[in-house]
């Protein structure tokens, strides 16, 4: 019979003296113990540091300001996956370029796990195929962890320049006076922007695009009637919506809004792709380790599933969006597509 590898060192005479003896008795206590001992003493270094993941504070890097619709969530969120991950999650804000100063920076950071992006449409599709210059690619350098929550987009019209009271009123309008219906949003190549382009080719209808540089200077316009109409998120808009100065005529996401469940929405109607929703969700680097990443998707979905997390969402104004990984692929895939193609069609590209 062959002898082992361990055997063949021990009656080897490679060197002699002490340092040999000492050798030979550590191998004989090799070639006596089990297996499975052995075994246990042979963990990979990186399994060890992903078994005990996370071991720091954990931080989620959000690419706007602090206050806004982002940020809230971003909070919400930390505070909820705190607890669950026994570990401090801060947020930080990194505002600038479209969101692309914070998920360079992640770009940069290790692949542990423990610094996250938060990140939307505008990151993961819409800067790529606007042609911006990124540090980064999103497509190669992110993994999908889960989704924090989402804001409905609303179609709000003032209703002293659109007199329609429904969404088949106001679509009708649209085809007798092609071009003539005046929308706003927040800049070319915007999410807004990009929405209303693809309800108005899904309707067969044209529009007057006014781009803005903020919400404040788009919101005065639509109030004052220098525009008919916006697609917009719901922060600052309910007051208005109260006391009539404008009008919601439908909300982009595929359920209804709990804060205007009067409110239809665009797949209703018969615009399947517009299940359209503003979501944010949690992505790492993509070489962090599958455990880490696994660990991070299991306390958020437990996140998502608290009646707490829903109920905190309501009260910011958001809607939970609950994408399991497993689906994220396809899904993702499918609105990448979407907004890609909204790109081109309407020649925002390089704007």
């Amino acid at each position: 019979m062959s002898r082992s590898p361990i055997a063949a060192v021990v009656d080897s005479d490679i060197d002699s003296g002490p340092a040999r003896t000492r050798r030979r008795q550590l191998l004989r206590w090799l070639l006596a113990t089990s297996p499975a001992v052995i075994g246990s003493l042979a963990v990979p270094a990186g399994s060890a540091r992903a078994q005990d993941f996370p071991s720091r504070a954990l931080r989620l890097i959000v690419p706007f300001p602090a206050g806004g619709g982002t940020d809230v969530i971003s909070r919400l969120a930390a505070d909820n996956l705190s607890p669950r991950l026994g570990q401090p999650v801060v947020v930080m804000n990194k505002a600038g370029a479209a969101g692309s100063i914070a998920s360079e920076f992640v770009a940069g950071e290790p692949a542990d796990g423990h610094t996250i992006l938060v990140a939307g449409q505008g990151q993961m599709f819409i800067n790529k195929a606007l042609g911006r210059k990124l540090g980064h690619d999103p497509d190669a350098d992110f993994s999908f962890v889960g989704m924090l929550g989402a804001f409905p987009n609303i179609l709000l019209v003032n209703p002293d320049v659109i007199p329609a009271r429904t969404l088949d009123e106001f679509i009708r309008l649209a085809r007798e006076k092609p071009g003539a219906l005046s929308y706003g949003s927040n800049g070319v190549g915007s999410l807004a922007h990009l929405t209303t382009e693809v309800f108005a080719e899904a309707a067969g209808i044209k529009f007057l695009h006014v781009p803005y540089q903020g919400a404040a200077p788009q919101l005065a316009d639509l109030l004052s009637g220098r525009i008919g109409f916006t697609v917009v998120g719901p922060q600052g808009m309910l007051p208005h919506i109260k006391e009539g100065k404008l009008r919601p005529l439908a909300v982009t996401t595929g359920s209804r809004y709990a804060l205007l469940p009067e409110v239809p929405t665009l797949v209703e109607a018969g615009f399947a792709a517009l299940d359209a929703p503003v979501w944010f969700a949690a992505y790492v680097r993509t070489s962090t380790p599958p455990a880490a990443i696994e660990r991070l998707r299991k306390a958020l979905a437990e996140v998502n599933q608290s009646p707490e997390y829903e109920q905190g969402l309501v009260k910011l104004g958001a809607q939970r969006m609950m994408v399991p990984p497993e689906a994220a692929k396809e899904r993702l895939a499918a609105e990448k597509k979407m907004w890609v193609e909204a790109v081109e069609r309407t020649g925002a590209k390089g704007s």
